[in-house]
């Protein structure tokens, strides 16, 4: 209930911004580019709940983020088997984007993809650093200060971390459809 609430206020929201910029904006040629725009604005942010209903397990962005990653996996398979240009050169470009694209990907969670490694049968190993446990291990010129932790504490914490490095594994898992074996977080 509370999310058809926020869906209504946005819609009503947008609505009341996209009058107010159609009337300050002075008549001329530009204004019916900029009404498509704002039209095109007001119609996403109609459609989007209705399209997370839709996909309830994955957001709008990584599906357009797993599509894209077939469509260039694909391209990339045909592009082997039909053309004289070197398959390594080919295979290494494509491991950029998906260097790239995983690196978008996490860096919403405060990771970062460090190494992408190929096996003899050509599965991806990822290897991932949490970036947030090392801003923190950083103590060259600071004091070490050691804290007492008790045991729960610190089995509550290892509990979150793993639960968040399994989150992480899943979503990489649907995305690019690498194995959840294979992806290494640091």
């Amino acid at each position: 209930m509370n999310s058809l609430k926020q869906w209504i206020s946005s819609i009503l929201i947008t609505a009341f911004v996209i009058n107010v910029i159609d009337i300050l904006i002075p008549t001329g040629s530009f204004k019916k580019y900029i009404n498509i725009v704002l039209n095109f604005i007001f119609i996403f942010i109609v459609i989007t709940p209705i399209l997370n209903l839709v996909s309830k397990d994955m957001n709008i962005e990584d599906q357009i983020l797993k599509q894209f990653n077939e469509f260039q996996y694909e391209y990339n398979q045909q592009l082997m088997s039909k053309s004289s240009i070197d398959e390594e050169e080919i295979m290494s470009n494509y491991d950029d984007y998906l260097k790239q694209s995983i690196n978008m990907k996490l860096e919403e969670s405060g990771y970062e993809l460090t190494d992408i490694e190929t096996d003899e049968d050509g599965e991806k190993n990822l290897i991932i650093k949490d970036l947030k446990t090392s801003e923190n291990s950083n103590n060259d010129t600071k004091d070490k200060i050691q804290l007492k932790e008790d045991e729960n504490y610190k089995q509550a914490f290892n509990e979150l971390k793993n639960a968040e490095h399994k989150n992480i594994k899943e979503d990489l898992n649907k995305i690019f459809k690498i194995s959840i074996e294979k992806i290494k977080i640091n």
